[in-house]
């Protein structure tokens, strides 16, 4: 199993309209296991957030980045460009 964290760093002034799309593109899904939470404390200017998947494998992960990841990436390309920060990382489970 594997944890798929993808960590959503907005400026104040627009973090809410991410996270309705979050929340509506994303979040609405059945298909997996998520958890969206917001940091309390971080070393960033702003608001961030973490989309938290759990996944059974790699390819899954893959499937994720592709139907959901990668529109998100879209999204703050075209519109929110240097005012959203997106980074993800992979984890695996150990034990349990």
């Amino acid at each position: 199993m594997f944890l798929y964290n993808v960590s959503v760093i907005a400026e104040e002034a627009i973090h809410q309209e991410i996270v309705v799309w979050i929340q509506d593109n994303i979040l609405q899904s059945k298909k997996f296991e998520v958890h969206f939470l917001q940091m309390l404390q971080s070393p960033h200017e702003g608001m961030t957030y973490c989309i938290q998947v759990v996944l059974p494998s790699e390819q899954h992960i893959a499937d994720f980045q592709q139907v959901h990841l990668l529109p998100l990436q879209e999204l703050v390309a075209e519109t929110y460009q240097n005012k959203v920060f997106l980074f993800d990382s992979t984890m695996k489970y150990l034990k349990k």
